[in-house]
């Protein structure tokens, strides 16, 4: 093998390759490449490539199995080809799993069931619906046994109310009694301070009438006010309890007759179920044979028990009507209640706070004398 890198050799000397010929130009081969190049050209075609028909078949229509061709439509009017749709349905739907059905036979397909199995068939849907039926009664049980604990508690809120509204009155009785007493020191005041003058001092009246009279009927107008400040508390009070009482009063008129609000006639069935079922009031027959021809759209078999649980579901829904009812009686009553006694309120504390400055003024008063 030469070397081709040698420190001893001349930095313009080109190495040489064995077994290589140089021809003119300059340019080198490889006698191995050269004889191989030979024998392929005269060896008889043993190396000769293939031929382009070996290589590149025609296209046959007929053999191409590729899926995704224009000519392998799924056979519609739409499609160009020769697609299988039998093939090409088979492979879209390969991977489909069965489902069954609620009943065990299969919803798209049709299936000859035998007498016993159809009414096999209608008995589990007819156990289905009663059982559907017997946990709608449950809910509306539930529904109306917090519908009416909710009815209780904003009773039990009016209630706390209307005790808040007579406070509020007792408390203006009390301060009108203190505004009373507080005349009545301001005039022993007045006296006092006149019987405490000097006995050196002149004193002459005139026109001892006029301030007898005006005397007079500055106290005459202050008992007007006084007794106008108390029939307001009283018919505040009176307007609370009307109030709280068309409140209680409110949807409690008989199921199914329209009627709403207190009156003649009107019957609550608050109260007369136990756990939650309420008593059936009793119907007209017009609202019966109404009540009956809306359920037989709906009813497979109108039994006793079947009747007994759709009786119950219509009272019940009724019911839940009637609780709505009055809870929006007893809300509106509570925010005009409300609304009502903020002025109170507003009135107690204005009251107040002249009563206040009043006492000072009258305690200065005592102090200088």
């Amino acid at each position: 093998m030469p070397r081709l890198f040698n420190r001893n050799r001349s930095p313009n000397e080109v190495p040489t390759l064995s077994g290589t010929r140089e021809f003119e130009g300059g340019y080198r081969y490889s006698k191995d490449e050269n004889d191989k190049a030979r024998s392929e050209l005269f060896s008889g075609g043993t190396n000769r490539p293939a031929e382009n028909s070996s290589l590149y078949p025609p296209p046959s229509y007929e053999t191409q199995t590729d899926q995704y061709a224009r000519n392998a439509g799924v056979g519609d009017k739409y499609s160009r080809g020769y697609g299988n749709p039998d093939i090409d349905r088979a492979e879209l739907f390969a991977g489909r799993q069965s489902t069954q059905s609620r009943r065990g036979f299969e919803d798209d397909e049709p299936t000859n069931m035998t007498a016993e199995e159809e009414e096999e068939s209608v008995e589990g849907i007819k156990q289905d619906t009663r059982k559907l039926k017997q946990e709608s009664v449950q809910s509306t049980r539930n529904a109306l046994r917090i519908a009416r604990q909710a009815e209780e508690t904003a009773q039990n809120t009016l209630l706390k109310i209307g005790d808040q509204s007579e406070k509020i009155a007792n408390t203006e009785r009390h301060l009108d009694l203190a505004k009373g007493s507080h005349s009545r020191a301001e005039d022993k005041t007045s006296e006092t301070e006149r019987l405490n003058q000097s006995i050196f001092r002149p004193r002459f009246t005139f026109n001892k009438e006029a301030k007898r009279q005006k005397e007079e009927q500055k106290i005459l107008n202050r008992h007007e006010l006084e007794r106008l400040e108390r029939e307001k508390a009283a018919m505040d009070v009176r307007e609370t309890r009307d109030r709280l009482g068309k409140a209680g009063s409110y949807g409690s008129g008989v199921v199914g007759s329209g009627v709403v609000g207190g009156g003649d006639g009107d019957v609550d069935t608050y109260g007369n179920g136990e756990e939650g079922i309420v008593t059936a009031p009793k119907l007209s027959p017009e609202q019966q044979q109404a009540r009956q021809a809306a359920r037989a759209k709906y009813q497979f078999e109108a039994t006793a028990s079947d009747d007994e649980l759709e009786d119950e579901l219509d009272d019940n829904l009724d019911e839940i009507q009637d609780v709505a009812k009055r809870l929006k009686g007893l809300a509106e009553a509570s925010g005009q209640e409300l609304d009502t006694q903020n002025p109170r309120l507003g009135r107690i504390s204005n009251n107040a706070d002249k009563l206040d400055a009043k006492i000072v003024r009258t305690t200065g008063r005592l102090k200088r004398i």
